[in-house]
């Protein structure tokens, strides 16, 4: 489906948007965190709460919880001009380093919590009798793992700024 964006938005910006949709869907984060990233990025100045919500028409909550993820995950920044209460948001200095920090939170927990399960799977696997080439099928995935998770920290080493 596509995403249901203002008519105000000029075509860079649906473009940009459009890219970082496209990102996201591989990385399973909700369109409307990325439809918020790419207005954002593409933005010259920082936009407030009701700038990203009217131009991308997304409900108040969508935006809340999309500039929540993107602080959270360190790619945007919010601030206040002095004297002001209007809080205004910008995406922080460095994508390539708010993406490797966003993996490293998500994929090192996700294979440091499989490693344990899959070791009690291949065992039950053997214990159960399963086929010879399911047995090894079993333990070729948990190599992998013990290796992704060896070499996860050279691939996601942060990027110089």
């Amino acid at each position: 489906m596509p995403p249901r964006l203002s008519h105000s938005l000029s075509s860079p910006e649906r473009r940009a948007i459009a890219y970082f949709v496209r990102m996201a869907d591989v990385l399973s984060v909700p369109r409307s965190i990325a439809q918020i990233y790419g207005l954002l990025y593409i933005s010259a100045q920082p936009l407030r709460f009701s700038d990203i919500e009217t131009r991308l028409s997304l409900s108040k909550g969508s935006v809340s919880e999309g500039l929540g993820f993107l602080k959270e995950n360190g790619m945007v920044l919010s601030s206040r001009a002095k004297g002001s209460r209007a809080e205004t948001w910008t995406v922080a200095p460095s994508l390539a380093a708010a993406i490797v920090d966003l993996l490293r939170r998500r994929l090192q927990p996700a294979l440091e919590q499989t490693t344990p399960e899959l070791r009690a799977l291949r065992d039950d696997a053997a214990a159960a009798g399963l086929p010879a080439d399911v047995q090894e099928r079993l333990s070729r995935l948990s190599r992998w793992n013990d290796r992704a998770l060896e070499l996860l920290p050279l691939l996601l080493m942060r990027p110089p700024s």
